[in-house]
C-alpha cells in the first residue's frame, strides 16, 4: 500500500516519518468596548514528510518532482487510515540538502520536506 506519493512517483520505501498539523489563519481585534472579533479566515493541513537519505538516481527524480510550484501529493491519513490522493500543496524552495560522498557512491543526505496545502 501506497503511504507517500509525488504525483505517480511512489516514495513510500524512502519515507521515514510522516506528520499532519493544521494551520489556522486568522484575524483578531480589541474594540473600545474590550471586546476581541475573530474572523476565521481559512485553515490548511501541513504534511511534513521525512525522507532517508537518497541515492543519486532518487534524489534526482525526486528533485524533478519537487521543482514545480504547485505539486500533487498522496498520503496516508493518520486520522482516517485512507489513501487520500491528488492534494495540491506548495514546498517551499532548497528543500534538498547537501550531498555526501562515500567511495564511488554519492547520496543525498536525509531530507525533510513541508507541504503546504494549497
Amino acid at each position: 500500500m501506497a503511504y507517500f506519493m509525488i504525483g505517480s512517483n511512489d516514495y513510500s520505501s524512502y519515507t521515514s516519518g510522516l506528520k499532519i498539523t493544521r494551520s489556522t489563519n486568522y484575524n483578531a481585534q480589541t474594540n473600545a468596548a474590550g471586546d476581541t472579533v475573530v474572523d476565521f479566515i481559512n485553515q490548511k493541513r501541513v504534511i511534513e514528510v521525512e525522507i532517508i537519505a537518497l541515492d543519486e538516481t532518487i534524489a534526482s527524480q525526486l528533485k524533478n518532482d519537487i521543482d514545480a510550484f504547485n505539486v500533487r501529493i498522496s498520503f496516508r491519513n493518520p486520522k482516517t487510515r485512507a489513501l487520500e490522493t491528488n492534494v495540491d500543496c506548495i514546498i517551499p524552495d532548497n528543500a534538498i540538502e547537501y550531498y555526501t560522498i562515500q567511495t564511488n557512491k554519492v547520496s543525498v543526505n536525509k531530507i525533510s520536506l513541508k507541504f503546504t496545502e494549497l
